[in-house]
Formats: structure tokens, sequence, C-alpha cells
């Protein structure tokens, strides 16, 4: 298993496009396992998509659903433990035993020999896809499996079992990154949260076996541990991870969606309304992101209005050429945040020509936020005016990020758009300069991250007006109801929208929809089964 790079990862939200796709490719191409290699398939909130886009062609999904009404007792089934039945200890432990240890290796070769023929086979065939086992079974719908054969591929993962049910039982998740302690956060490794993302697509193999083999029990509970895991991964420090958590949040409703079809599903309106909201708690990553430039450059948290001496600034600009020095090698040279294109022994002397060359620029940006006069700035080294110009702006458009995520999405989005155009703007970066080019590089994209976000909420929302309508049918002998409203629980709004989904009804088939997210929208036909 390759590392797998914080720098990959963040590039979908700091690096340019051209910096984007080398690092990926460095990545990619030293070789993967079950897990890394289905990342070239491109989930969608793993790497967010550009919200401002062409609209994507709709795909409807066709569901056949059976009539359920709600079970009794009504909360008695559910997704994550009661809270007052959680365990305080630290589920992260629990995940990384179901990684495996050095026992589980012949297991594990196995499934790289599984794959290594698989591979083969397919280019003999001339194919280039992945459409081998065990990256096949993720495709098939649970009617179609190869059951004896998943068995036996799951065998050889048997020991995940007992550790991920272990994990679902514990309320906490803690890697114990202490990141403040780190000399490049920048280049922190994930391979952890990449593998526990590989243990929620084998999850999802365990999920639809079961739906094949009629284990309803089973099924639930094994999307029960996926929900958890997401959760889990969403109390992470990294944006990143965070993300990961939406994509195994995704692949638990995709597995509910498959279960939905099955005449032996209960309802699940009320094991969902039961999980937490929002069920990734957001607020550890976003705090750890925006803070960002100073875990990268912690002594630019000291950087204020107080005159120190020139000895100090010479020490100051040696150390943050060192901390950048990682920022720059993963940027391309005429790249807008760079910070110097000269790496090596005369990296310092060139930032320190970048900070006298923007020194006028940095005076005048001052002025015009009133935190220092014309005449005060005569007290302070040069160095001091430009590092306080840097930190001011990053602090200024930070906050015009961030705020927009304590509004809901349809108010917030255009108002990201206006920040990221005013930050994007050539002309500011003209008028301000260098001191504001690590802002553009540091700061991750909010847009595309909440669209991510809201994206996994939608589709709760949607699970939920799915069983409402499966509840309805169950009191009129199967017939889609003719509005939501008529539904005999609510049905969530659409979380893009602030507003109920659209719903029409031709004839026996019911159609739930929203335009929303623009990259992905969502249509799907139900029809009740016969």
């Amino acid at each position: 298993m390759i590392l797998f790079s914080r720098h990959y990862l963040c590039a979908i939200t700091r690096f340019p496009q051209r910096a984007r796709s080398r690092i990926a490719i460095a990545i990619l191409s030293s070789g993967c396992v079950f897990g890394l290699g289905t990342m070239l398939r491109a989930d969608e909130n793993t790497a967010p998509q550009d919200t401002a886009s062409k609209s994507a062609q709709v795909q409807t999904r066709k569901m056949v659903i059976h009539p359920k009404n709600e079970s009794k007792p009504s909360l008695k089934m559910r997704l994550l433990p009661d809270p007052s039945e959680q365990l305080n200890g630290n589920a992260a432990l629990f995940y990384l035993k179901a990684m495996g240890f050095f026992e589980q290796d012949p297991a594990r070769a196995q499934i790289r020999e599984m794959i290594k023929k698989g591979a083969e086979q397919e280019k003999l065939a001339g194919k280039e896809g992945m459409d081998y086992p065990p990256y096949s079974y993720l495709e098939l719908h649970p009617r179609d499996y190869p059951k004896t054969e998943v068995r036996d591929y799951l065998k050889l993962l048997s020991f995940q079992e007992p550790w991920l049910r272990e994990a679902r039982r514990h309320r906490h998740f803690s890697m114990d990154r202490n990141i403040q302690l780190s000399d490049d956060p920048l280049g922190y490794l994930l391979p952890e949260i990449q593998s526990i993302r590989e243990l929620a697509r084998n999850q999802s193999i365990r999920c639809r076996l079961a739906i094949a083999e009629n284990r309803i029990e089973d099924a639930i509970e094994i999307i029960g541990q996926q929900v958890a895991m997401s959760r889990h991964i969403g109390m992470d420090d990294f944006l990143v991870s965070y993300l990961v958590g939406c994509a195994v949040l995704n692949i638990a409703v995709e597995d509910t969606m498959l279960l939905q079809e099955h005449a032996q599903c209960p309802n699940l309106y009320w094991a969902f309304a039961q999980l937490p909201s929002p069920i990734l708690d957001p607020e550890r990553c976003i705090a750890v992101e925006g803070q960002f430039i100073y875990l990268q450059i912690p002594r630019l948290k000291e950087v204020d209005t107080d005159p120190k001496p020139p000895a100090y600034w010479t020490e100051f600009v040696a150390e943050f050429a060192k901390r950048t020095a990682d920022f720059d090698a993963y940027n391309d040279s005429d790249a807008s945040s760079i910070v110097s294109k000269v790496q090596g022994e005369k990296r310092v002397e060139s930032i320190q020509e970048s900070i006298a060359a923007n020194l006028p620029q940095a005076k005048q940006y001052l002025l015009n936020r009133g935190l220092l006069t014309k005449e005060s700035m005569e007290a302070y080294p040069g160095e001091q005016l430009v590092f306080l110009a840097m930190r001011d702006y990053y602090d200024m458009f930070r906050d015009d990020y961030f705020k927009w995520l304590h509004v809901p999405y349809n108010v917030a989005i255009e108002g990201m758009r206006v920040t990221d155009l005013q930050m994007k703007s050539k002309r500011e970066r003209e008028e301000f300069g260098w001191f504001t080019g690590i802002s553009y590089g540091l700061l991750p994209n909010i847009e595309a991250f909440f669209t991510a976000v809201t994206r996994a909420r939608q589709r709760i929302a949607v699970i939920q007006a799915i069983e409402a309508i499966r509840m309805a049918g169950a009191e009129n002998g199967g017939k889609p109801i003719d509005s939501l409203d008529r539904a005999p629980v609510p049905v969530p709004i659409d979380p893009f929208t602030g507003k109920p989904f659209s719903y029409q009804v031709d004839g026996e088939v019911a159609v739930l929809s929203s335009e929303f997210p623009n990259n992905s929208p969502v249509r799907i036909e139900l029809r009740f089964a016969k």
C-alpha cells in the first residue's frame, strides 16, 4: 500500500490544475491494491467537481419498491447505537485493527493475486477498465451477485467483521495527530484514511451479499457500521478526511437504496430520522483548515503591530522560506500563489527580494485597512509590514469564505462565488501583489466542499422521502401518493434549495427529483411492485 499523501488529497482545494495532475500521476502510478484502484473512478465527494460547470445530463434511476408501514416500536431500529449504550473508547483503534496485521498477510497475498490475474485477463481482452473481481462486485446489483464467488472473497477478510462491529459501538474517533507539532503539515501523510475507505468498499460488498441472500437484518447492521464509520472519519482533523467520510456515507446510502428494493426490507424512515444532524460534524476540520497557514508557518501568528528589530526578521524570513518550500514544490512556477521560484540555498535571498519589491503595495494595503498610518509605518522594518499585510489579508478572505458555512446552501452559494471571484481577480493580485498569493494557495475551495457536504445530506433526505412514499403505499393499497404533502410522515426538504423536492406522478410511476447539484442532479422513478 502506497502512502496516500495530503498533497494529493488537498490538491482538489489548494493547488493549480497542472500541479494537481502532476501530483496525482506521481502518486497513483506507484501502484495500487484494492481500494486505491477504485479511487480512479473519481467519487464525486472525494474530489468535488466544479459546481459552476454546465449541468450534467440527468440520469434516471429506476426503483421498484414495496409498500411497508413503519416498524413497531417506531424507534427500535437504529443505525447508530443509542447514546446511552455508546462506549467512550477510541473507534480508530478498531478500524486500524480491521485493516489487518501480519497474520493476515496470506489473505492479502491471495487478494493481490486475484487482482493481478483479473488485470492480466482484462489486458488480454483489450479492455482498459477494472471490470474484474473484487472491483466488479461494487458495480453489480445484489440480484446479479455470484454468491459463492463473493463468499469466498469475503472469507479472506472475515477478520475485519468483529472489529467493525466494535468500532460502531464507540463514540469517539482520534488519530492523535497533534498536527500543530508537525514540521510540515502540508506534507502530512494520511494512508490510514484511504485504507478506511477500502474497508467501506468491502463493507458494501458484504451488504450486497447479505441482500442477495435475504439476510436483511445483517444488511441493516452493516449499513449502520458504514454510517458510524462515516461519522467517525468526519471527526478527523482534515477537510479531506471529512470528504472521505461523506464518500463512505454515500456508499451506505447506495447500499440502502438497493435494500429498499427488497420485498422484505422494513421501513427505515425512523432509523434515518434518528441520526444526528449533521451526521458528520464539520466543526473540527473547518477549524483546522481555517488555521492552516498558522500550522504551516507558526511564527506568522507572532506578526502584529509591535515593532521588532531587523535581526528578528532575518530569522523569521529564513524559517518562512523553509516552511513554504514544499508548497512551492507542488505549484507550477508561474502560479500566482507561488512564494518563490527559487529552491535551495538562494531561496531566502529570493524571498527577501520579493518582500522589498512588494513593500509599497503592502503599505498601501495597510493604509486602506486602517491598520497603520503613513507616519507610524516609519517605525517598522519592511519585512514586518509585508508579513502584517499577509496575515491580515489571509484572515480577511478566510472569514469571507468560511462565514457562508453558517447559513443554508441556497443562501451561501452566491456569497461563496463572489468571494472566490474576488480572490481570483487578477486586478486585485496585481494591486496588492506578492503577499496575497499564499492565501490563494492555502485557502480551500469552500464552495466545492459545501457542495459535497450538502450532497451527502441530500442523499439522506432522498432515503427518507422514499421511505415516506413506501409508508404511504402501505396505507393506500400500493399506489403512489399524488403529493409529498400527503405522506404520513414529514418528507425532508432538499438541502440544496431549502424547498421540497420536485415530485410528479404519471399513472403508476412517481418521479422524485432535484436539479441540484448541477453536476449530478437527482431523478428517481419509483414504481410499486405488483
